[in-house]
Formats: structure tokens, sequence, C-alpha cells
């Protein structure tokens, strides 16, 4: 099972999850606790690679169509994929995003693992609240995670919910515990829809004044206090916005979805979008971002049209028309949002296109 995502190309063996949090926007594809075995690992990594959009520079999550640490068995055939693209050489940051428990044995087995792992760990104050998760055993993982010397270990402070994980208190009791063991966090709000609020409302969760079905709505301020706490837990540590700045700087790169620029394109009146562009509003973000340089560089970079070109070649596109602007680049005609994801990571450009396909589960997760 292969998905092309915003900040990633997704590949699950198994699909599922009997975690049940809340607020799980892919709750609305329904069946999600029929937790199923979708392919075989060696057939996984052998796809990837001969993938149209497959590229040695974008990131990939493994098994997050469910949880990659859920149990057992799902562990093993995490540990299965790992050890094949180890086999095959697979030189992208691997992503292993979860909120599980892990035992001291597999610690030992991802040890073993000679890739670029980096692990985002969901831990965001909602572990008893909405995710069915015990805290205790939530810390004692990032613990033990810590340790790992071959692994760069990320904080998830997501979903932020107004109201349930956005005050002082637990700001201050996360920041405490995840800047002892993680390298940096990544901060994001939740992004709900027709079926997510049915939930909350019949659970008796306080539904956010503002939400979006398409994006994960941060409120500035809270997202500016959080920074702030943070900040005066731990000084330097590095706190972002989008999982994309987060995986670039771990990984000593420019941000490769293009965020420094996408002022020149997005819609002023979104609700987070102060905190997208950053204060200064001059097209790039924040000066205090650790890799604001990294990035500010890469975007005064220029792509050729030929260059251009040759990517679209690639994904049987060649016929369509486009224009390089200043700060983005303009494709005229329809194509799939994978394609404009791919396009983006390659050129590290913000991307826009005449007219937006979605995948049908994307397509209903919006609704």
């Amino acid at each position: 099972m292969i998905n092309y995502l915003k900040s990633s190309i997704s590949i699950s063996s198994y699909n599922g999850c009997t975690i049940n949090c809340k607020y799980c926007i892919l709750s609305s594809l329904g069946n999600r606790e029929n937790v199923r075995k979708v392919e075989d690992e060696k057939e996984l990594v052998k796809k990837l690679l001969s993938l149209k959009l497959y590229s040695p520079e974008i990131p990939i999550s493994v098994n997050n169509q469910t949880d990659p640490l859920l149990n057992k068995e799902i562990f093993n055939s995490t540990i299965k994929i790992l050890k094949e693209m180890e086999k095959n050489e697979v030189p992208n940051p691997i992503l292993i995003i979860t909120k599980g428990y892990i035992t001291e044995e597999q610690i030992k087995q991802i040890e073993k693992i000679d890739l670029n792992l980096i692990i985002l760990y969901t831990f965001s104050g909602l572990s008893e609240k909405l995710e069915n998760r015990n805290e205790k055993s939530q810390i004692e993982t990032l613990k033990k995670l810590s340790k790992l010397q071959n692994c760069k270990l990320i904080n998830y402070y997501r979903p932020v919910i107004e109201g349930i994980n956005s005050d002082k208190e637990t700001i201050e009791h996360i920041a405490k515990i995840v800047t002892k063991y993680c390298r940096a966090s990544i901060v994001s709000g939740i992004r709900m829809n027709t079926h997510l609020k049915q939930i909350f409302e019949k659970n008796g969760i306080t539904i956010p004044e503002k939400y979006d079905t398409d994006h994960k709505v941060l409120y500035p301020e809270t997202y500016n206090k959080i920074k702030e706490i943070f900040k005066q837990t731990k000084k330097e540590y590095p706190v972002f916005k989008k999982t994309s700045c987060g995986v670039s700087y771990i990984c000593g790169k420019p941000d490769y979805n293009g965020h420094s620029a996408r002022i020149h394109y997005c819609n002023p009146n979104c609700i987070s979008y102060p905190v997208c562009i950053g204060t200064n509003k001059i097209g790039f973000c924040n000066p205090d971002c650790p890799n604001f340089k990294v990035c500010k560089k890469e975007s005064q970079k220029i792509i050729t049209e030929n260059e251009f070109k040759n990517l679209l070649k690639k994904i049987g596109k060649e016929t369509n028309t486009f224009e390089i602007r200043e700060n983005y680049i303009e494709l005229h005609g329809t194509f799939w949002q994978e394609e404009v994801s791919y396009l983006r990571h390659i050129c590290k450009k913000n991307i826009k296109a005449d007219k937006l396909l979605k995948r049908e589960d994307e397509f209903l997760l919006s609704l």
C-alpha cells in the first residue's frame, strides 16, 4: 500500500489501527479497527523503488496506515520492511511515526538497522484524554528511544486542540518531558471533517471554533505560546510548525516543501496564515528558525525551463505548459495532488496547479 503524501511517501504492509484516537481523521474511512495485512514487505519495497514518483531524497513513512508499534506482529513487519530497504541501500530519510510502546528487545532490533531513521513520537498531552494511551508508558518509551544511536527522535506535539491541550500547564508539562529526550518538536493543529465533528459531539468534546476539512488549524497565538514556553524550558530547543521543516532541519537540508515563499500566493484570510509565513512578511520564514539561512539560500536557486520540462516528462506531463515565476511555478492544466507534491519536493519550490485532483480516500476525508 503506497500513497504519496504532502510530506512523505507512505508505504504500509498493514492497514487499520485499534488505538482508536478520538481525533483520527482516518476513522472517516470506516472499518479502521479491522487491522489487516495488505502487502508483502519485500514486494512493497520493490514497488516503492520502481515508483514513477520515487526519488532518493523524499522521506519515506513506514506503516503509517497503522502504528508501527501497535503490536508485535506489526512491529515485526516494520522491521522486515526496514531490513529490505537496508538490503537495497535506500538512502531516503525513513520516518517512523508512532504513539506506541516499545520493549528493550525491540530497541535492540532497531539498533541493528543501518538506515537514515527518524522517529516522530506523538506526545501532546492527550494520552489518556483522547488517545487511549498510558502517559507513563509513553514517557518510558521516549526514554528508551532517546538512547538509540542510529535514530533521530522528534516529538510530534499534535494535534493541538484548543481548550484541551493548549493551556499553559499542559504545554509546560509536555515541554519539560520532550526537551529532555527529543531533538526537536513539530507542532500542528487538528484537521476536522463532518465525521470527526460528530465523534466530538458524541463524546462531549468541545469542537474548535474554527476548523478546516483540508488543513490542520493551529491558532497563531497558541503556536507562539507553545514556542515561548518551550524556549523558556530549553532555550535552544527547536520548534517547527511543519513536518517537512522539522525533518529537513534534522537532516541538515532545506525544507523540501518550499514553505519559505508561500506568502506569495497563500490566502491571507486563512487562520494559519500568520504562522505559516512568519511575522516578518517578506516572503521567508522567521529569521529565528534554526534552518532559516539554509532554506533562504535554497529558495534563491533558479530552476531552468529545460530542467522543469524534464521533471514533467518523468511523470508523463510533458505536454502541459507552465510558467516559472519569481517565487513559485504555475502549472497549466489538471494535475493529481501527488504529482504536485512530487514536483515541489524535487524542486523545493512552491507549485500551483490550475486544477488539483485528489485521491478517492483524500476526497472522502475532506467531506
